[in-house]
């Protein structure tokens, strides 16, 4: 595993544990909204925190393509990566 990913795991980590701790560990391919049973608002919630641990702006529109944390820091490596 790479810096970049480590870092991003890490932040969402936190993320998970600040905005949502009655979850929590979760599998990291569970469907945010399916399987974790997240709502919109959680879910953005989730996003804010982790833009404040990784120090970068979250395009909304990734969120429409994403669909659980896997996928969700993969597309945060790309743009931690890009910084």
């Amino acid at each position: 595993m790479n810096e970049t990913r480590k870092r991003v795991d890490e932040a969402i980590d936190l993320a998970m544990a600040a905005a949502l701790p009655e979850l929590g560990q979760v599998d990291r391919d569970a469907a945010l909204t399916g399987d974790l049973g997240l709502d919109s608002v959680q879910i953005m919630n989730l996003v804010m925190e982790i833009e404040d641990n990784l120090d970068v702006s979250v395009p909304v529109d990734i969120l429409a393509e994403v669909r659980s944390l896997n996928q969700l820091a993969d597309r945060l490596c790309a743009l931690v990566g890009d910084t």
